[in-house]
């Protein structure tokens, strides 16, 4: 019995077709390694078309005309991400009297 590899045509199908937002982060987190090394490769030769994240039971392939789009995913994959980590542990902040602070 041969492997099955499911392709999505794109990131946003690849996060959305989990439930929970711990499987999304997680899948985020993986698009963001993925182009961060397209990144890297953009830096280096200044010409990127593609990239490819393929985990074996997943593909997902995506076009790019340049390394700026490239950034720009990146970024906002990244606002994505701390978006989903608010979703899963809340915002925490500490609040502090003004005698703690030195003056």
């Amino acid at each position: 019995m041969g492997s099955s590899q499911v392709v999505f045509d794109s990131a946003a199908m690849y996060v959305t077709a989990v439930d929970t937002n711990k499987d999304r982060l997680t899948r985020v987190r993986a698009i963001i390694t993925a182009l961060y090394e397209v990144a890297i490769k953009a830096a280096e030769t200044g010409n990127i078309q593609e990239y490819q994240l393929d985990s074996g039971q997943t593909k997902i392939k995506t076009l790019y005309t340049g390394a700026e789009q490239v950034y720009k995913s990146i970024k906002a994959f990244e606002t994505l991400e701390t978006q989903l980590l608010n979703k899963l542990n809340g915002r925490n902040f500490r609040l502090m009297d003004s005698k703690n602070f030195i003056r």
